[in-house]
């Protein structure tokens, strides 16, 4: 399933800017070399700077938040994104290291995260609006950059989580929004269902039926009258292979929505490949009454009535192979007038095939990948009947060789 929606987000700010904080050295000469450096941007000379005063002492609990500050002054609007959230993530890693030996500047480191994460995210807003703007997807990649960053300096922000996962949907990349829109939803207590909707469609694209089964069922139960929601439920069941869940669920969604086609389509295939034909025909006739043009649903509604003839008519050699078992030269009244009327069902279902195989071969044109499908159970259906005529005219479009007809006259002919 292709998505082509466009994905939006809406930050307001007051403004805020990031303040530079000036650490005294301290004494060590390193650090002021290291300040010196960073207010000159050049930032590979202050880091080298940092790492000598570090040498010289491993405790230095300003020269640790002196490299988080080059760090993130170090991530630009030319830095590459992945790059640019890794120099986040490892401007946090140093001030991890200045609280394990000084707990006392935890004031401090959290007062520069707030900004920065604020001027992250307002970063990651420009260049969103940017990107929306001039149609690049390039800005796109530099807006998930931005809010990837701000979800390292504030993990526990769900926001920057989902506007991360809007960026990257929206650049393409949408197997990578899968991690963010997840952590988003396990840090919300109210997720919208649009959200659920694109984390299950991503899973199902990708034939992650558990998955997306896992996303949907809370989904489903948090809104019950979402029809999207519920049919990617459906879909996922089905595409899980897990049939009697699947027919569960659909059963329980026809008794809440009996005209929706389908619905009532995808139950009786169901039922179909269950060899449950009855139960399928009833649904599928409801379905193509309500949409008489889907050429799948006359097509297995037609397969199903053929289906239940063949099963009829190898019920009725079952028996006749039990009496030549036996080599009885009659057959009791019982047993004649079983298959006398199991023989009028069969020819019954057959009848009842032809009209809406007919409509699925009309509604089939050239090219259609079910057409010679739908012919072949037509020719069937036909020969079966005794509609010679009618089965020539089908022979081809079934893709069958001059003269079938008639093998299958002298044969018999068994149901397809």
């Amino acid at each position: 399933m292709h998505m082509t929606r466009s994905f939006a987000i809406t930050l307001l700010f007051g403004g805020a800017v990031l303040l530079g904080m000036t650490a005294c050295s301290g004494g060590n000469p390193m650090v002021g070399s290291a300040e010196d450096a960073l207010e000159q941007q050049n930032y590979e000379r202050a880091l080298s700077s940092v790492e000598k005063a570090l040498e010289q002492d491993s405790a230095n609990v300003e020269a640790y938040q002196l490299r988080a500050r080059i760090l993130r002054a170090q991530a630009d609007s030319t830095t590459p994104p992945e790059q640019y959230a890794d120099l986040h993530r490892r401007a946090k890693e140093a001030e991890a290291q200045a609280l394990e030996f000084n707990p006392e500047v935890r004031s401090d480191i959290q007062n520069q995260r707030r900004l920065a994460y604020v001027q992250e995210m307002q970063n990651g807003a420009n260049a969103f609006n940017q990107a929306r703007q001039a149609g690049d997807s390039t800005l796109f990649m530099r807006a998930a950059g931005y809010f990837s960053a701000a979800n390292i300096i504030e993990p526990d922000s769900a926001d920057a989580h989902l506007n991360e996962a809007y960026a990257r949907l929206n650049a393409g990349q949408r197997d990578e929004a899968v991690t963010p829109l997840e952590t988003y939803v396990s840090k919300t207590d109210s997720v919208d269902a649009n959200v659920y909707t694109i984390l299950g469609q991503i899973h199902l694209t990708e034939d992650r039926s558990e998955k997306a089964m896992d996303v949907l069922e809370p989904a489903a139960e948090q809104y019950p009258e979402n029809q999207e929601i519920q049919s990617l439920l459906l879909n996922a069941y089905s595409q899980s292979g897990d049939t009697q869940r699947a027919m569960e669920a659909y059963r329980s969604q026809i008794e809440r929505n009996p005209d929706n086609a389908t619905y009532r389509y995808n139950y009786g295939s169901l039922l179909l490949n269950a060899d449950r034909f009855d139960a399928a025909i009833d649904q599928l006739a409801e379905a193509t009454d309500l949409d008489p043009d889907n050429v799948k649903a006359q097509y297995n509604l037609g397969a199903a009535y053929v289906n239940k003839a063949g099963t009829i008519n190898d019920s009725i050699r079952s028996i006749e192979d039990s009496i030549r078992a036996e080599d009885t030269q009659t057959v009791d009244e019982e047993t004649d007038q079983q298959l006398e009327s199991m023989a009028e069902q069969r020819d019954a279902a057959l009848e009842e095939a032809i009209p809406p195989l007919e409509k699925a071969r009309q509604l089939a044109e050239p090219g259609n990948q079910y057409r010679q499908d739908i012919c072949r159970a037509l020719f069937s259906a036909y020969v079966q009947t005794d509609q010679q005529d009618k089965a020539e005219d089908v022979e081809q479009c079934a893709g069958y060789e001059e003269g079938r007809t008639e093998q299958m006259t002298e044969g018999g002919g068994g149901s397809q």
